[in-house]
């Protein structure tokens, strides 16, 4: 068997031409497609042992940064949306940190 690797861009390229994105729920994809002001549907996992995707996607969601789903939901997410009710993630990491914050049982100082 002979297997070649055929490099393809970078994900940062694809998000950059994307007009919308449908991701996992993983911090890393979620904040660089947020900074690049791409609209965006996470789609969280409930198999994992705990919520913090859900969590976070919850929260976000809630602040009109994005929409987020469950495989279940996807497709009536997509019908429904409306992009012109996101808001632009402004790029602060504090609101989130302090989330994350009160998530792990710590205070907000």
């Amino acid at each position: 068997m002979n297997i070649r690797a055929h490099p393809e861009k970078s994900i940062a390229y694809h998000l950059r031409a994307a007009s919308l994105v449908i991701s996992h729920a993983g911090s890393r994809s979620m904040f660089e497609t947020l900074r690049l002001g791409k609209p965006l549907i996470l789609v969280v996992n409930e198999d994992l042992m705990d919520s913090h995707q859900s969590e976070l996607a919850e929260e976000l969601a809630e602040r009109k940064h994005l929409y987020y789903a469950r495989p279940q939901t996807l497709c009536r997410t997509i019908a429904n949306m409306n992009l012109d009710y996101l808001i632009p993630y402004p790029g602060d990491g504090t609101p989130v940190a302090k989330l994350i914050n009160r998530f792990l049982g710590f205070s907000d100082d």
